[in-house]
């Protein structure tokens, strides 16, 4: 009897050593699986931490790339005229400075005009139809009025008239086309006027980089 009594026991207890071993093999295999995977599954970033923006949303801050260089968006001015919404940005490289506006017509493709201010050409009363500068003539194509909102550096814009950056102003424009891709604008604000002019160029050709 006390034989029997020994022999069940060694078999419960090798048992019971078995299903110990069983268990820890499992885990080490589920351990090195873990480690295998690159542990557990990292945290999705919020859908908010992320942000797309295109030229036409262009900010104080971002930074632009034109042929492979890069300007930096130095101010901006936000344009809306009964809905329709465009956008004027300075931007600076050191000593070159240039304005990119981006969507002023109403219809078609998102339209993108690489300009510098023309403070050569004097304007000191209504805009005619046709306007020369240097050895191009332009032709009125659009105008109107729009509200517009100055943030950060606009330069000479942000300082006559005692405009500052964050106001709220009233502007009234002048759209002219030249031959080729050659583009103008004019621009009243209060008594003072600012042209611009340059060049229609496509999507391609810039790259955004949206600022912090």
């Amino acid at each position: 009897m006390r034989r029997v009594f020994l022999w069940i026991l060694v078999t419960l207890l090798v048992l019971a050593g078995g299903t110990a071993g069983v268990g820890a093999v499992m885990y080490a295999n589920e351990k090195r699986r873990r480690g295998l995977s690159g542990g557990p599954t990292p945290k999705e970033l919020p859908a908010g931490d992320l942000e797309e923006r295109t030229l036409r949303e262009m900010r104080v801050g971002d930074i632009v790339t034109i042929d492979g260089k890069d300007f930096v968006s130095e101010g901006v001015v936000s344009y809306d005229e009964d809905g329709h919404r465009w956008v004027g940005a300075r931007l600076v490289d050191d000593n070159d400075i240039r304005w990119c506006v981006v969507g002023l017509e109403r219809s078609g493709a998102m339209s993108i005009r690489m300009m510098t201010q023309d403070d050569t050409a004097e304007m000191s009363g209504y805009p005619p139809e046709a306007l020369v500068l240097g050895d191009v003539r332009y032709t009125l194509d659009k105008r109107g009025t729009a509200t517009c909102k100055l943030d950060g550096d606009l330069g000479t814009l942000g300082r006559q008239g005692g405009k500052l950056a964050g106001t709220v102003e009233r502007c009234r424009w002048w759209l002219y086309n030249a031959a080729g891709d050659d583009t103008a604008v004019v621009e009243q604000w209060g008594s003072d006027y600012r042209v611009l002019r340059g060049k229609k160029v496509g999507a391609g050709t810039i790259e955004l980089m949206v600022g912090s």
